[in-house]
């Protein structure tokens, strides 16, 4: 019996602990996300969206104090190349080859949010504190059959296994293998 190269596509949501990236960082996330949060909720009341607007939204149209889109871009730098370097190192001794497709963090994202929940602001607080990151990757995993189910099982239970200790939080939303 030969050994199989496996390709895996993952998808990923980790929470960075906001502890780690104290040194690396000037400003707090949470504190950057909080003040996002006040002036993302203010706008959507004066304006009646019914809903919360993508970062990039205010990027193109302003409504957002200029310094804290700049904050919050520099944490997401550090956040998500801290993300990247830990999931390179932490996963090497588990696949044969990692390959990144996209790593973004939440906050970019539009909130899931509606404006008439419970608890509004500490959500959207949660979502602009810019620890949480989506990853895609294309993981090789070397294995002696072929099955792909157990293949995908393997993968996404390996990710979680050696991820966890280091994040607040790690969740694998998809694995699926590649022909």
């Amino acid at each position: 019996m030969s050994l199989q190269f496996t390709k895996i596509a993952l998808s990923l949501l980790v929470e960075v602990p906001e502890a780690s990236l104290e040194r690396h960082l000037a400003a707090s996330p949470s504190v950057v996300g909080a003040e996002l949060a006040r002036q993302v909720l203010n706008y959507e009341r004066q304006h009646h969206l019914s809903y919360f607007p993508a970062i990039d939204f205010f990027m193109q149209n302003g409504g957002l104090e200029q310094e804290l889109l700049e904050a919050l871009q520099n944490i997401t730098w550090v956040v998500t190349n801290m993300v990247r370097n830990e999931l390179r190192i932490k996963l090497r001794p588990v696949f044969s080859a990692l390959k990144f497709e996209a790593i973004q963090t939440t906050a970019y994202t539009m909130p899931s949010i509606r404006p008439n929940e419970a608890n509004v602001l500490d959500k959207l607080i949660r979502h602009y504190s810019a620890t949480s990151v989506k990853v895609n990757i294309i993981a090789t995993l070397i294995q002696k059959t072929l099955d792909t189910g157990a293949a995908e099982k393997a993968a996404s239970s390996l990710c979680y296994r050696w991820l966890r200790p280091h994040f607040n939080h790690i969740e694998v939303t998809s694995s699926t293998a590649l022909a």
